[in-house]
């Protein structure tokens, strides 16, 4: 069959003669604007250019429900099903499920050589290989590199199809996700700039837009990326994921007013999708804690538990509850009751999502016990002792943020011991540890080091010293409150000295 270019567009603002945006409004969504050469028959177009709008905002379940449809309509469209195999690869939630994509795979063909000879062109055939190299390759690291110099290579080929550059920058995306150092900032920068050639073309792309946001998510970038977060929730509104996406520049920003917006939107599409969105749930509440909204951050534990289940699947929606009550105490100082226990499922964590959230809620109990003088805190806090041991006998062995959680564990037991020296020490440790972080993207979830150390300077009048801690806290996170308040008072009270 030959090639065909299909266009989806925006059901609410393109005119209602426009074919592609009338069949789109069938489904009354709106999702942005992807143009796809491909050789799928007429019947599967709609449902299958959906699944890639769809599959750019990382609405993955939607996506693949879309890209199935387009299957049924045509069994032997081989990018109906490649494109199905992406949409179980949840790599910036750290979450995957390559055997899930692998059956996708074989519903179009029992060998990789077979589904390739499926392929409709020499494009299509290129996006069939990178995928089925994605799910071939080794561990998942060099996996994702192979699956990043193979849509490099597509949009080599293809400098004018604005999907091979949009499947460019996400899969490169994905790379320097997983590098460190000068290699991350090359392949960021590679990766803008093949998503801004697609967003220059064609400003609704929500591919290209998300993409963006996701790539400018630093506090030394954000302002290049405050425009798409702008944009990108007036670019597919009827997806969850890009109403709260912008506020990831937000935040980067200290917008506070607006990360609340975000996360509103998004928390109640989410209710109305019946996948309640913990994340941005979170979220909110830390925007309503950075502007002194305590009572409303208060009222999202009450809905919260309403709404939780123990048992269910989703690793967010388990450990949502602590998550919020930590958040809540850490930023006001009110540990007045204690952070609960997750339920958590039998077995081994079935993603690194879940394995981190099991790691933070321990950290966030332990912290708990040590603010409430918890008989529990010897127990809670023992593996993070044995993390910084382990990290001072062989330095490196442990990441910079898990080495410095620790240290501000230890640094809480010896202040529970009475042990002020010991407290110090180990704030300092941790403060210079902190100190050489990158930005956090997202509220950061723990306590700082050094806003605890900076309280204990303002309490000997080293104001100086002080607003250098705070000020260091905001290199990491921007406009936190917190950390605001407390450089404006140190510097106060260093003026007069």
């Amino acid at each position: 069959m030959g090639i065909r270019r299909f266009v989806v567009g925006l059901a609410l603002v393109l005119p209602a003669s426009s074919v592609a945006s009338a069949q789109h409004e069938d489904h009354g969504e709106t999702l942005g604007e992807v143009s796809f050469p491909n050789s799928g028959n007429p019947a599967s177009q709609d449902p299958f250019l959906r699944g890639i709008a769809l599959l750019h905002s990382f609405e993955y379940e939607r996506a693949a429900q879309a890209l199935r449809e387009a299957e049924a309509a045509d069994p032997t469209f081989a990018m109906a099903y490649w494109a199905e195999a992406l949409t179980y690869s949840h790599l910036l939630w750290r979450v995957e499920d390559p055997d899930a994509a692998r059956a996708a795979l074989a519903r179009l063909g029992p060998s990789e050589a077979v589904r390739l000879g499926r392929a409709g062109s020499t494009m299509e055939r290129a996006f069939g290989q990178a995928v089925e190299g994605f799910y071939q390759q080794g561990t998942q690291a060099e996996r994702v590199r192979w699956y990043a110099d193979a849509m490099r290579r597509l949009a080599w080929a293809y400098p004018d199809e604005p999907e091979a550059l949009a499947f460019a920058a996400h899969a490169i995306l994905l790379a320097a996700d997983q590098a460190t150092g000068a290699d991350k900032l090359v392949l960021t920068r590679e990766a803008i700039g093949f998503a801004q050639r697609v967003a220059r073309d064609n400003p609704r792309h929500p591919g290209a837009v998300h993409y963006l946001i996701h790539l400018y998510d630093t506090p030394g970038m954000a302002a290049e990326g405050l425009r798409f977060a702008r944009a990108y929730d007036r670019i597919a509104p009827e997806a969850e994921h890009a109403l709260h996406m912008p506020s990831h520049i937000y935040l980067q920003l200290g917008l506070w007013e607006d990360v609340v917006r975000s996360n509103e939107r998004a928390w109640a599409a989410s209710r109305v999708e019946g996948s309640p969105d913990w994340h941005a749930f979170a979220w909110l509440q830390y925007a309503y804690l950075q502007l002194g909204r305590v009572g409303d951050a208060r009222g999202l534990i009450d809905s919260a538990r309403a709404l939780v289940h123990p048992a269910a699947g989703d690793a967010d929606e388990r450990f949502i509850l602590p998550r919020l009550e930590f958040q809540l105490a850490a930023e006001t100082g009110q540990w007045d009751r204690p952070i609960p226990e997750p339920q958590l499922l039998d077995g081994a964590p079935v993603s690194d999502r879940e394995r981190g959230f099991r790691l933070f809620a321990r950290y966030w109990r332990a912290v708990g016990a040590a603010e409430q003088g918890d008989a529990m805190l010897p127990v809670l806090a023992a593996p993070f002792l044995a993390i910084a041991d382990s990290a001072e006998q062989n330095p490196g062995s442990r990441s910079p943020v898990q080495v410095a959680n620790a240290l501000v564990l230890r640094a809480l037991v010896a202040r529970s011991q009475g042990q002020q020296a010991g407290y110090l020490a180990s704030l300092r440790a941790a403060a210079e540890l902190e100190r050489r972080f990158g930005a956090f993207v997202g509220p950061p979830e723990r306590l700082f080091a050094l806003e605890l150390l900076a309280a204990e300077f303002e309490g000997e009048g080293k104001w100086a010293e002080a607003a250098d801690a705070y000020q260091a806290v905001l290199r990491l996170c921007p406009n936190r409150t917190r950390s605001v308040l407390g450089l404006v008072r140190a510097r106060k009270e260093a003026g007069g000295d």
